[in-house]
């Protein structure tokens, strides 16, 4: 008994010291620096502001960034100053590498705690007559379609789902451009790929083929560096109307490398399009076939081979962010049908975070009250059940970021609820241990059959519980969706404290080596 409770202790504390590990972060357990932001990254005020304090203790600082000697700090010195200065901070602030050890162990915020905004569309359908079958394919694939849009601005965590039948909801998180945003989602030019007739610096240089109705002139793609900055001048393609082949044939594109290790562009097409390629290369060698999409020549690959495969590499002198950029765009490829947005919420950043500090206001005051009353109702046994509480609270917030669940307002309220069922099983199991008490009972047989009599009521009302989640998660939307998980998974951990880590707290501190009488 005794070495099999010290087990159960040990492996109690284990989970405490885990809990504690992941959940560090969210709980503001590992130090950060004001002037770094969630990101890890300098912000320009910021960072000024931190230099102005130091320069106030170091005098000579800054002069060695002052090229011009006058003083004062131009923006480019300014510049200068963040580039060579960022690296040395975060090591000096994290000399043993603790922020990135703890990074990636955050709670993820929903969109009413982070701010971002919530986007109805609507899915016209080309064709009224459509069945509803045809009309749920067309759904799933527009909802395909924009996921892979919104990848290619690098927005983290978005949520883009069906919403009815006929609609589909995007929500995005954080800061972003909005009106970049809704110009590339609601972008229905198809991904086209044309032949090249010609290629010019300027649309004069075609001369007569310009108005030739068998041509249209498109021009490429401005090409940028790495800072987004354009790096040339466009060039004008003059291209055949017709177009034999479309992105919706495509059935994969990725980055890869040539034999060389240079980074090549690699495409797969699906039955069909690899019919159509094939055809199309055999008399294409030697010349050029476009990759248009917008209005825009993305590229121009030459045509080496008849590629009859349905798989084809294309290479050039490309850099490995272009690779990803063209890759983005091949694999966004062309929505189905014409959106319409009817619906648009906006949450600001500052009112998610009011929504946070109200929520966890709610939540430390009621956890307060919680763990008063239960300590003068029970002593010494309310204070093991606090923290037997404690430790549940920290094992629901581990396990939501495990397994990267968003936590949103409705969330908050799970937590908060949480914290009532919990307490509920321990004043159960403490009335029970009471009555054996009350009839004479040693102090173990009294833990005994108070857990084994309390179990039972316990879980009936638990079990109901998390069925009632399972209705709303599956009916629900969003919100209630977030509250069925929070509370389902605080249900799991709230029987596993009450149940197990409480008993466990109760042997160890409660029961005398000779088993003398306690109170409850």
């Amino acid at each position: 008994m005794k070495e099999n409770l010290k087990m159960k202790l040990l492996a109690v504390l284990a989970l405490l010291l885990g809990s504690i590990y992941v959940s560090a972060p969210s709980l503001g357990l590992f130090p950060t620096v004001n002037d770094i932001d969630q990101n890890g990254i300098l912000t320009e005020v910021d960072f000024r502001a931190y230099h102005k304090e130091r320069l106030q203790k170091d005098p000579q600082f800054l002069k060695q960034y002052d090229a011009d000697s006058d003083g004062v700090l131009s923006e480019d010195e300014w510049a200068s100053v963040m580039a060579t200065e960022k690296d040395r901070l975060g090591l000096e602030r994290d000399p043993r590498g603790l922020r990135k050890f703890f990074y990636d162990r955050e709670v993820t915020l929903g969109l009413d705690l982070r701010g971002g905004i919530d986007l109805i569309y609507k899915v016209e359908s080309p064709n009224e007559l459509q069945s509803s079958q045809e009309y749920a394919a067309l759904v799933r694939k527009t909802v395909e379609v924009l996921k892979n849009r919104i990848d290619m601005l690098k927005i983290t965590e978005p949520v883009v789902q069906r919403y009815d039948d006929t609609h589909i909801r995007v929500q995005l998180a954080g800061n972003f451009d909005e009106a970049q945003v809704k110009a590339v989602m609601g972008q229905t030019d198809l991904l086209k790929f044309q032949k090249v007739a010609g290629h010019a610096d300027s649309p004069v240089q075609f001369g007569a083929n310009a108005n030739d109705p068998r041509y249209e002139i498109v021009p490429s793609t401005i090409p940028r560096g790495k800072d987004g900055q354009p790096t040339g001048e466009r060039t004008f393609y003059l291209l055949e109307r017709d177009v034999p082949l479309t992105g919706d044939t495509i059935d994969g594109a990725f980055p890869s490398f040539d034999q060389f290790g240079k980074p090549q562009i690699s495409l797969r097409f699906n039955s069909e399009g690899a019919k159509i390629f094939a055809s199309l290369t055999r008399g294409m060698v030697g010349e050029q076939l476009a990759i248009v999409l917008g209005g825009e020549v993305y590229m121009a690959p030459n045509i080496k081979e008849a590629i009859t495969s349905g798989e084809c590499s294309i290479e050039g002198a490309f850099d490995v962010n272009y690779v990803r950029g063209i890759v983005d765009v091949l694999k966004a490829g062309s929505l189905p049908s014409r959106l319409v947005l009817e619906n648009e919420a906006k949450v600001g950043a500052t009112l998610g975070q009011d929504s946070v500090d109200r929520g966890l206001r709610a939540g430390q005051m009621g956890l307060v009250l919680v763990f008063v009353l239960m300590i003068a109702w029970y002593g010494k046994a309310g204070i093991l059940a606090c923290l037997s509480l404690s430790l549940n609270l920290l094992l629901l917030l581990t396990i939501l970021i495990l397994l990267k669940a968003t936590l949103t307002l409705p969330g908050i309220a799970g937590l908060i609820l949480t914290v009532g069922m919990s307490v509920d099983a321990n004043i159960l199991i403490f009335q029970r241990i009471r009555e054996e008490l009350q009839i004479g009972k040693t102090p173990i047989a009294a833990i005994e059959a108070g857990f084994e009599k309390a179990l039972s009521a316990i879980l009936d009302s638990n079990i109901t519980t998390i069925l009632t989640c399972l209705i709303l998660f599956n009916f629900g939307s969003g919100p209630l969706q977030g509250f069925a998980v929070t509370l389902t998974i605080g249900i799991m951990t709230s029987m596993f404290t009450a149940i197990i880590v409480t008993k466990v707290l109760m042997y160890t501190f409660m029961v005398s080596k000779d088993n003398r009488a306690f109170s409850v």
